[in-house]
């Protein structure tokens, strides 16, 4: 499971890059990060893509908790990812800057999101078979 964390962090992380890098750079929209105290500045290409990949890192802990003590980890690990993929798409909103600025902010948020909720999904659903073959599984 841990291999494959390991391997969702990696993508997240490129996928950060290849979105800031269609937003900023083709489109010319700035994107910002939290700060402190509620703040949004600029974020650089580095900052972006390691935070996501310490959130797929995070979230594959996350994971790897839910299978030890919960039915149906995978449900519940989709729920904490879109949800907090949410919280951090409207971040961008209560911010000062542009709508332009905003939705582009979100969108790269949006993208980053997704790659690591249907890339872990797919990590849980193996780790998942490993532990406990089905009988379709069984050659």
């Amino acid at each position: 499971m841990w291999a494959g964390g390991v391997a969702v962090a990696l993508v997240a992380a490129l996928a950060a890059a290849v979105a800031l890098l269609l937003v900023r750079g083709v489109l010319d929209i700035p994107v910002f990060a939290p700060e402190q105290e509620g703040t949004m500045e600029l974020t650089s290409t580095g900052q972006l893509a390691l935070g996501s990949a310490l959130a797929a890192l995070a979230a594959t802990a996350v994971l790897h908790l839910l299978m030890l003590a919960t039915p149906q980890p995978g449900r519940f690990l989709g729920w904490i990812i879109a949800l907090g993929t949410a919280a951090v798409m409207l971040m961008p909103f209560t911010s000062t800057a542009g709508w332009e600025a905003k939705a582009g902010t979100a969108g790269v948020y949006l993208v980053i999101g997704v790659v690591i909720g249907t890339l872990l999904a797919t990590v849980a659903r193996t780790a998942a078979g490993r532990e406990a073959p089905r009988d379709g599984d069984r050659g």
